[in-house]
C-alpha cells in the first residue's frame, strides 16, 4: 500500500494537469450551400457576384484560424475564394511557388499575382492576394488573367 499511494498521486496529478492544459480541438466548419454558408458564416464570406461561365459553387469552409474559404468548380477545375482571418494569416489551399510575383491592377483592384513555376500559360495555378477596406483576400484558380481580377473585384463591391 505504501508504494502504491505516491505512484496513485503522481498519476492524479498528471491527469489533473493534462486537464488543465489540454487544447480543445476545433473543426473547420463547413457549409454545402451559398444559402447555409452566409448563415453560418455571416454577411462577410467572400461571394463574387461575378463568376465566368461554367463554375458553380462546391462549399463553403471556416477555418480554426478564423479565414472563409468558397470553393466553386469547374471545366478547368477549382476556384478557391478566401477572406483572410488577418493580412498576414496564410492563403488556404494548393500551395503556389513560382519565382516572380507580378502587381496586377484591374477593374479597382490591385494585388499580387504568383503563378506556378512561373507558367503564364492559360491552364497554370495561380495565387493572387490583394487587401481591400482593412480585408485581405486571396484567390486561387487557373483562370486567363483578365478575369482574376474581374472576379475579384466583384468580391468587394
Amino acid at each position: 500500500m505504501k508504494n502504491t499511494l505516491p505512484m496513485f498521486l503522481l498519476l492524479c496529478c498528471l491527469l489533473a494537469a493534462a486537464g488543465c492544459t489540454s487544447a480543445e480541438e476545433t473543426v473547420p466548419e463547413h457549409a454545402g450551400t451559398l444559402a447555409e454558408a452566409r448563415e453560418v458564416f455571416g454577411p462577410d464570406i467572400p461571394e463574387p457576384s461575378y463568376l465566368p461561365e461554367g463554375y458553380a459553387f462546391g462549399n463553403a469552409v471556416r477555418s480554426t484560424g478564423g479565414s472563409i474559404t468558397l470553393t466553386y468548380t469547374g471545366t478547368a477545375g477549382d476556384l478557391r475564394v478566401t477572406r483572410l482571418s488577418s493580412a498576414d494569416a496564410p492563403c488556404p489551399g494548393p500551395t503556389v511557388a513560382g519565382n516572380e510575383e507580378r502587381i496586377v491592377q484591374g477593374h479597382g483592384i490591385l494585388g499580387h499575382l504568383v503563378y506556378e513555376n512561373d507558367d503564364r500559360s492559360e491552364d497554370s495555378l495561380w495565387l493572387f492576394r490583394w487587401e481591400w477596406n482593412d480585408a485581405a483576400f486571396c484567390m486561387t484558380g487557373s483562370l486567363p488573367e483578365g478575369e482574376i481580377t474581374k472576379v475579384a473585384s466583384s468580391i468587394v463591391e
